[in-house]
């Protein structure tokens, strides 16, 4: 592994333009040195554009607050000339929230399932494994709960109490952002987080707080720097100090003593700075709502975009790593198809066929991993996670039902079969992701594989994504002929919703474990687009009155006059917490808004409530200032566009 070493000087890392200062984590490249700090490009880089630059939006579902950031760099508290660096990697890994406090939800080591935040009795046999495990590999998981001889840390819960210990106590924060599939987030917290140095660091001088980002989207868009795992470095008042990705103990030893020491010594100044505006908080300014305006000319714009970000020889967009691009992709698709543009079919089948063929796949088990490091789809990062399969599989469905391509049919059915045998929970939903593990990923046979412990599955059930794995199991019955799919679709939105739906107060975010963050828009839009796939395949009027309540109440709470919808309840997530910090701030993303809209439409069609069909046109006119900005992602209005035009035609 080639190491780098943290320079150690103050600047800008630019985060959605909120940064205060930072002790600087840009890598210098040190290959061969003993000291570790921030990993490569090739280890943490997430994707890039660098040979296509008009392909703005290649990279990723941060690509709004990407694009901010760069668009809007922020200047350093110190206003020292070398305070012009900041981290420009995406990077791969997201951590858990790990625990002494709530952590991982459910996870699975050798196939067997744990939980790691219910504190049920425990299974013997599964107990066994999971020690076994642990002691094999040093990963110190026992039923899905971080023990404590690895994380002497005194992890907080992110929340208003917390912000305000540290500002009784006159401490900066720090933020340690990631997931339950990311292999540098535990090789952090196995190493970094262990470190004596490190340990008594945090531990007098800052108040430590572990977010999932899986869990908390909303605090993860936010606060991510430059990828996962984040460790960013925040006042008692939620603003942004700094920050970088993944440190190990020397570098991680460095920032901590200079982030206190800053504090510290130039407290003034950070408060001046803080109560300063930036100028770099975006507004959008949306169109008259009373006259909706969108764009006619969007469909062409994209066409353009697809075509010139193409990579002709091996597939996908750009010229660097690759990744899906769902909505591209799907709209691709459909315009090849109705504007008879061969190009355009070209570009989506040539995709398809790569993701189907080289690295992205696990020809072994089955399953897509999340995205390939190089050009030509080889590779990749090897956790998967069910979102991405939810989106290939109804690719796939689509492409086979749009084509009459009976190989995308096959690829779909082998689809399933991964998603059913390894993320399918019997009491109904979809669990949520399996762990990284390079090795293990390297085996080339099952027979390899069985004598080796499979990478752990976070065995939580989150709303938003077992709903976009509904509606791609409603596809799939539809073009696999399958009933079953069908079936199993409706078992995992009755247990989302029976297990978190309140009255007034929608959805919440996960169907299993606590606690369980409620008004995200994600988790409205995802299950009211599900429960109108089944209501498509069923012609079940009950499928209508949820939907119905749901973008009711994001119409309330969730709108905002300036550009949408937002991604959190104004108030706070209901029985959750209250805003702190750049939580205050409204995010009005680009792709939910365009799904809302969709749902809109169709639940206006539907129900023949020309209401619905008036709002929808208000949210998707509110993206057209905004929407080609952000490149290919832009997509997503194109798509939304398509098709509420074949709604109203319908």
């Amino acid at each position: 592994m080639q190491r780098v070493e943290s320079g150690g000087e103050l600047a800008v890392v630019a985060q959605a333009g909120h940064c205060v200062l930072d002790v600087d984590l840009h890598c210098f490249d040190l290959s061969g040195d003993t000291e570790a700090g921030i990993q490569t490009d090739a280890e943490h880089r997430d994707y890039g554009d660098d040979t296509y630059p008009e392909c703005r939006g290649t990279g990723g579902s941060t690509v709004q607050r990407n694009e901010t950031s760069q668009q809007n760099r922020c200047r350093s508290v110190l206003e020292e000339p070398e305070a012009a660096k900041h981290l420009s990697e995406d990077g791969t890994c997201l951590d858990s929230s790990a625990k002494p406090m709530v952590g991982l939800e459910h996870v699975e080591h050798g196939g067997r399932a744990e939980s790691t935040e219910c504190h049920h009795a425990a299974d013997p046999e599964d107990e066994r494994d999971q020690i076994q495990t642990a002691q094999g590999n040093h990963r110190g998981i026992i039923r899905g709960v971080m023990t404590t001889d690895r994380h002497a840390i005194p992890w907080l819960e992110w929340g208003a109490d917390t912000f305000s210990r540290a500002t009784a106590e006159r401490k900066p924060v720090l933020l340690a952002i990631g997931a339950a599939w990311c292999r540098w987030t535990e090789e952090m917290d196995r190493v970094s987080y262990r470190d004596p140095e490190v340990v008594r660091l945090v531990t007098e001088r800052f108040i430590s707080i572990r977010v999932d980002a899986d869990r908390r989207p909303d605090v993860s868009e936010r606060y991510t720097l430059g990828g996962w795992p984040t460790t960013a470095f925040l006042t008692p008042s939620g603003e942004i100090l700094g920050g970088g990705t993944y440190l190990e103990p020397a570098p991680l030893v460095l920032v901590l003593q200079q982030v206190s020491e800053a504090f510290a010594t130039r407290r003034a100044e950070i408060d001046t700075r803080v109560g300063e505006p930036t100028g770099s908080r975006r507004t959008l300014a949306g169109p008259d709502t009373a006259a909706p305006v969108l764009d006619v000319d969007a469909g062409r714009w994209l066409d353009e975009q697809l075509l010139a970000c193409f990579d002709r020889t091996w597939g996908g967009f750009g010229s660097a790593s690759k990744r899906v691009h769902p909505d591209a992709l799907a709209t691709a698709l459909v315009r090849g198809r109705d504007t008879a543009s061969p190009d355009l079919t070209h570009v989506a089948t040539h995709t398809l066929d790569a993701i189907a063929t080289r690295g992205l796949w696990d020809p072994v088990e089955g399953g897509f991993f999340r995205y390939c490091d190089q050009r030509d789809w080889s590779e990749p990062h090897v956790e998967k996670v069910l979102t991405v399969n939810a989106q290939l599989l109804e690719l796939f469905l689509s492409a086979s039902r749009l084509l009459d391509r009976s190989d995308y049919a096959s690829q779909a059915t082998d689809i399933v079969r991964f998603v059913s045998g390894t993320f399918a929970d019997p009491d109904g939903g979809f669990y949520a992701s399996q762990r990284a593990d390079p090795a293990y990923a390297a085996l080339s046979s099952r027979e390899a594989r069985s004598g080796h412990a499979s990478p752990p599955i976070d065995r939580t059930v989150f709303t938003a994504a077992t709903a976009a794995m509904a509606s791609a199991y409603v596809l799939g019955a539809s073009v696999l002929e399958d009933s079953s799919l069908l079936e199993y679709a409706a078992t995992s939105i009755d247990r989302v919703v029976l297990a978190t739906y309140e009255p007034g107060a929608g959805v919440g975010h996960n169907a299993t474990g606590m606690p369980v963050a409620r008004g995200l828009l994600t988790d409205q839009v995802r299950v009211s687009a599900a429960l109108l796939d089944l209501y498509d395949a069923t012609r079940q009027e009950v499928y209508l009155d949820m939907p119905r309540e749901l973008m009711a109440y994001c119409d309330q709470m969730m709108w905002d006059e300036a550009g949408g919808f937002t991604d959190r309840a104004r108030t706070g997530l209901a029985g959750f917490d209250a805003p702190v910090g750049l939580l205050r701030e409204p995010h009005r993303p680009l792709g939910l808004n365009c799904d809302a809209a969709i749902v809109l439409a169709r639940l206006g069609a539907s129900a023949g409530e020309p209401r619905y069909r008036d709002l929808a046109l208000r949210t998707l006119a509110c993206q057209t200032p905004v929407y080609r900005e952000h490149g290919l992602d832009g997509a997503s209005y194109v798509r939304a566009l398509d098709q509420i035009q074949a709604v109203e035609g319908s």
